[in-house]
């Protein structure tokens, strides 16, 4: 999505707080590769042990981060993983379109997940830990 487009949603929904349901692809979305507690990491381990979305047929929940054009996942790393195992490519978001964020914090560019591929790949090679 082109910055222009992404600030005349803002402008619609960010200003009226309001949230907007759309089908957003892996590569506009800001998810953390993590670590053993957390992140997609830890997400595939829990996914493994059977350990699945609790909200399956729920949309994820993402903020518009305007700095990056970019959608920050906020809830729903379960869903993205299962969905990435599944092959899938697109995810159902409730997008927040404020613009900005004070709970959350975009993870680092190291710690980015940049593809769905990556998400995959993280699937076949995180350990089991016991």
């Amino acid at each position: 999505m082109k910055l222009e487009e992404s600030v005349k949603m803002w402008e619609k929904y960010g200003l009226e707080e309001t949230i907007e349901f759309r089908t957003l692809h892996f590569s506009e979305l800001l998810i953390a590769k993590g670590d053993h507690d957390t992140g997609v990491v830890a997400t595939h381990r829990d996914v493994r042990e059977g350990k699945c979305s609790r909200t399956p047929n729920t949309p994820i929940q993402v903020v518009w981060l305007r700095e990056e054009n970019k959608f920050l996942v906020t809830d729903g790393y379960h869903r993205i993983v299962e969905a990435a195992m599944r092959g899938e490519e697109k995810m159902p978001c409730a997008v927040e379109w404020t613009g900005y964020t004070l709970r959350f914090t975009a993870p680092t560019k190291d710690n980015r997940v940049n593809s769905l591929r990556e998400i995959v790949e993280l699937s076949k090679t995180s350990r089991r830990v016991k």
